[in-house]
C-alpha cells in the first residue's frame, strides 16, 4: 500500500510539474518580449540546446534520413519552429492569459476531430458536449476582443487557434505513426535546432549582444530543458504512472495556471467575460477528456488523451 501511495504521489507531483511548466511558458515568453528578447532569439535558445541534448536520441533509435526527411520535418512543422515563431507573434499583440486559454483547447478540439477521420475514433456524446463547451468558451474570449475594437488582440487569438492546429497536427501525427514520446520530441528538437543555423545567419539583426549572461542562461535553462525536455518527462512519467485518463487531469490545468501567472508576474487584467470564457473552456475540457463521466453508455472509441500539451 505504502508503494502504491508513493507511486501515485510521484506520479502527481510529476504532472503537476509538467502543467506549471506548459502554464508558465507564455508568462515567461511574455516576460522575455518586455526585456527585448527577439522571437527569433527565444526560438534559438528553445530549439538550439533541446535539439543538442536530444541528439544522442536519434542514433539509440537509429532513425534514417528518409525518417527525418519526412515524418521529422511534418512533425516540427508541428511544434517545432513554425509553432512558436508563431505563438511569439501571438502572445506580442494578445497576451499570455489569452495563450494559456485558447492555445490548448484549440489543440484538444482540432485533435478530437482530426481522431475522428485519421485514427478512426468515435465521438460520445460527453466528448461532444466538451468540445462544443471549448468552442464556446474560445469564442467568448475573441468575442471579447471584437467588441473592444481590438483587432491587434483578435489577430494574436487568431494566431493562437493556429498554434493549437499545429500542435493538433504534430498530436496526430504521432499517434498515427505510433512513434515514440521521445523519440517525436527528439526529431521536432533537432529538425528545428538545424533550421536555427541559417536563421542565425540570414537574420539582418545581430542576435543575443543585447542579453546578458545571466539572460541568456536563465531563458536558455527554461527554453531549452525545462519546456522542451523536462516537461515531456514529467508528463511521459505521470501518464505511466498514474494512466492516460488520470494523467490528462493536468492538460485542463494549463489554462488556469497561466491566467494567475499572467496576473501575478505580468500584471495581466482578467475582466469577467474572460473569466466566463475561461470556465467553459475549463469544464469543457474536463467533459473531453473524459475526466467525469456521464452515467451512461454512447459509442466507445479509442481514448484520446493528448500526448503533449502546448507549450
Amino acid at each position: 500500500m505504502l508503494v502504491k501511495n508513493t507511486g501515485m504521489f510521484v506520479g502527481i507531483c510529476m504532472g503537476l510539474v509538467a502543467s506549471l511548466i506548459w502554464g508558465s511558458w507564455p508568462v515567461i515568453s511574455k516576460l522575455a518580449q518586455t526585456q527585448n528578447i527577439s522571437s527569433v532569439e527565444i526560438t534559438i535558445l528553445r530549439f538550439g540546446i533541446s535539439g543538442l541534448i536530444l541528439l544522442p536520441v536519434l542514433f539509440f533509435h537509429a532513425v534514417s534520413w528518409r525518417t527525418l526527411c519526412t515524418k521529422g520535418i511534418a512533425l516540427a512543422v508541428g511544434a517545432g519552429m513554425p509553432y512558436v515563431l508563431l505563438a511569439m507573434k501571438g502572445i506580442s499583440l494578445s497576451s499570455s492569459a489569452h495563450f494559456g486559454i485558447i492555445a490548448p483547447s484549440s489543440m484538444l478540439v482540432f485533435s478530437t476531430l482530426g481522431s475522428i477521420y485519421l485514427l478512426s475514433e468515435r465521438l460520445t456524446c460527453q466528448r461532444l458536449l466538451g468540445v462544443l463547451m471549448i468552442v464556446v468558451g474560445v469564442f467568448v474570449v475573441g468575442w471579447h476582443s471584437f467588441a473592444l475594437m481590438s483587432h491587434q488582440v483578435l489577430m494574436g487569438d487568431l494566431m493562437f487557434i493556429g498554434c493549437g492546429a499545429l500542435w493538433a497536427m504534430f498530436t496526430l501525427l504521432g499517434k498515427y505513426w505510433k512513434l515514440n514520446a521521445w523519440l517525436a520530441t527528439a526529431m521536432v528538437s533537432v529538425i528545428s535546432g538545424t533550421l536555427c543555423l541559417p536563421l542565425y545567419v540570414l537574420i539582418s539583426e545581430p542576435l543575443f549582444v543585447n542579453m546578458s549572461i545571466a539572460t541568456f542562461l536563465a531563458h536558455g535553462l527554461f527554453q531549452g530543458v525545462l519546456v522542451a525536455i523536462l516537461a515531456l518527462y514529467s508528463y511521459s512519467t505521470s501518464v505511466s504512472i498514474l494512466g492516460a485518463a488520470k494523467g490528462a487531469v493536468f492538460a485542463a490545468l494549463v489554462p488556469p495556471i497561466a491566467i494567475c501567472l499572467g496576473v501575478m508576474i505580468l500584471n495581466e487584467i482578467v475582466t469577467w467575460v474572460e473569466l466566463t470564457g475561461i470556465t467553459c473552456v475549463f469544464l469543457g475540457m474536463v467533459l473531453a477528456l473524459g475526466l467525469v463521466v456521464f452515467p451512461y453508455k454512447a459509442g466507445v472509441g479509442k481514448e484520446n488523451g493528448s500526448s503533449e500539451l502546448p507549450g
